[in-house]
């Protein structure tokens, strides 16, 4: 087996650390609002990728009732009373 041996000063490996900290914690707040995780309300494209749907998709379960806030023209979906909706479609094995 080959090895390779890399010597970083201290100083080196606090800043690399620092650095890898920071980067994985970017990686995950994006992934966190990318599929909001961290919201309860939110909006239609975002609830298309906490659904995994396309937007047509959405669209159609919209007209099958699924339920969603209006408030003055600002359209919100709970994510709590969506699962909910959709749990009543779930078949039992």
């Amino acid at each position: 087996m080959n090895e390779l041996t890399i010597l970083l000063s201290e100083q080196q490996q606090l800043h690399l650390q620092q650095t890898i900290h920071q980067l994985l914690t970017t990686e995950v707040n994006q992934f966190r609002t990318e599929f909001a995780l961290n919201t309860r309300y939110i909006k239609k494209k975002q609830l298309c990728n906490y659904l995994n749907l396309s937007n047509n998709t959405l669209d159609k379960l919209i007209v099958e009732g699924l339920p969603k806030i209006n408030i003055q023209g600002v359209v919100l979906y709970d994510k709590i009373e969506v699962d909910c909706w959709l749990k009543k479609f779930s078949q039992s094995a």
